[in-house]
């Protein structure tokens, strides 16, 4: 094989390399970084340790997440990475929740046992 075909078969790779990986990656980053620029308070968001929360109040670097009713942190805001909308549009239908009461595998004292 001849030097320069040798070349174009690296260069090409290099290329493909670049489409599959690195131009993705940097097209999520550079959405990632403007959601931060853009957080607003009152927005539902998720945090990159996978918290969900609402924006309580906002500093130049850092965010107060309030992830329960009376329960705020404050973090970077580098760690909030999407609107929380944004995910449980992606998951699909929201499966129904439980009665916290019930547990798996125990039977419903109301209903009538054979």
């Amino acid at each position: 094989m001849p030097p320069y075909a040798q070349l174009l078969v690296i260069l090409v790779a290099m290329l493909a390399f670049w489409a599959i990986v690195m131009r993705p990656a940097r097209t999520q980053q550079k959405r990632v970084h403007q959601l931060q620029n853009e957080l607003e308070v009152g927005q539902r968001v998720v945090l990159s340790a996978g918290i969900f929360g609402t924006v309580h109040a906002l500093s130049e670097g850092q965010a107060e997440i309030e992830v329960a009713p009376g329960t705020v942190i404050t973090v970077a805001r580098q760690v909030v990475v999407r609107r929380a909308e944004e995910l449980e549009s992606s998951t699909g239908p929201e499966r129904p929740e439980r009665d916290p009461g019930h547990q798996s595998g125990e039977s419903d004292p109301t209903q009538a046992q054979d």
